[in-house]
């Protein structure tokens, strides 16, 4: 039985300094894919962390507040009470939410203050080291502003125009900031706003019964799925456009890359080819060779590329912790479908030289 000569793979190895540069070019391509997948997995995962950590199922806000962060939202503290007593309200916690400017080692560093009681809900839930603060002159910051700023528990911070003790650090960081967490009097005290609060966190087994009977006394309630959506809608969905656009570019340098390659090989082995067409080699079987070559480029970048990501995630997550990049079995079943697409798209050019290739070319000389 006759054996088909591995032409596709052959050629590529005869030269293996432009198979090795090649790829490493669609390794990077697909690397920056799966590092601006990560990336936007972290944005998304890092915006709701409070929502996810602090184990409210309802939120209630004042009118027009569609947002955890975009709107001060203002309400009585006499709402909590009124909240209570739901017989099927479990527990309501009053937490007040605002952004601020800290001055740290000459440059401006913005941060989310939380204020809540401590013993209540809305606090620090996952403190790595020492405490959460239990007095007005006390704070619990995220872990990346203080690795950032080289903060340490028992140094001191200026915040609103007071002086506090920072007590704990906690896994408490979104995308590009932290929060820093204090009592509820300590806001009180330094937004001069006694007998209010931003927000009313409310655990209850019946979401949907409790959010309709709050809302007919006149009060505005979101879900933990809505509020989280509105978060995301405002700060991270300005960053979607400009990564789905580099997305796309890598994805076509990848392709080019692939595609230049493969084209090369056949026309510096035409003579081979030229002999397969002469001996009979349909036009399926001559796009089959195309395929399998950028199959092969696209394979090795797909590994390259892992190995890439792994090492530049390592480099940012020390360089730049504020950065988080996530790996989900979702942003790897992209990079595969993207490998496989880039291989498929960059046959095209290859298989089109191939089907027009003069059979004769076989025959003549040089």
């Amino acid at each position: 039985m006759a054996r088909q000569v591995p032409l596709a793979r052959r050629n590529l190895w005869s030269e293996p300094r432009r198979l090795v540069a090649s790829v490493a070019g669609v390794g990077l391509a697909l690397m920056l894919i799966l590092l601006l997948d990560g990336l936007w997995a972290g944005i998304d995962a890092k915006t709701t962390v409070y929502e996810d950590q602090a184990g409210a199922d309802l939120y209630v806000v004042s009118p027009g507040t569609k947002s955890f962060f975009s709107a001060a939202s203002v309400l009585p503290a006499s709402t909590v009470d009124q909240v209570r007593s739901d017989p099927e309200v479990k527990w309501a916690a009053p937490v007040r939410g605002l952004f601020s400017i800290m001055q740290l080692h000459e440059s401006k560093v913005p941060a989310y203050l939380i204020g809540w009681q401590p013993g209540q809900p809305g606090g620090p839930s996952s403190v790595i080291e020492g405490r959460a603060p239990a007095r007005d002159n006390e704070i619990t910051i995220g872990r990346v502003l203080a690795q950032r700023h080289g903060i340490n528990v028992g140094d001191q911070l200026d915040i609103l125009g007071r002086s506090f003790t920072v007590v704990g650090l906690a896994d408490a960081d979104m995308f590009m900031t932290s929060f820093v967490f204090m009592t509820h009097a300590a806001t009180d005290q330094a937004l001069r706003a006694p007998g209010t609060t931003s927000f009313v966190l409310v655990g209850t087994d019946r979401p949907q019964e409790v959010r309709a009977r709050l809302a007919s006394t006149g009060l505005t309630v979101l879900d933990r799925g809505e509020l989280k959506a509105n978060d995301l809608s405002v700060l991270a969905r300005p960053f979607s456009v400009p990564l789905q656009v580099m997305v796309a570019v890598a994805f076509a340098i990848g392709s080019v890359v692939i595609a230049l390659t493969a084209y090369s090989a056949i026309i510096e082995h035409r003579r081979d080819y030229g002999i397969i067409k002469a001996v009979g080699a349909d036009r399926w079987r001559l796009y089959r060779i195309a395929l399998t070559q950028t199959t092969i480029l696209a394979t090795g970048g797909l590994l390259a590329g892992a190995a890439m990501f792994f090492a530049g995630r390592m480099l940012i997550s020390w360089a730049r912790p504020q950065f988080a990049i996530v790996l989900t079995p979702t942003i790897v079943g992209r990079a595969i479908a993207a490998a496989a697409l880039m291989g498929a798209v960059a046959a095209l050019l290859p298989a089109r030289r191939l089907a027009r290739l003069d059979p004769a070319t076989a025959y003549r000389g040089g």
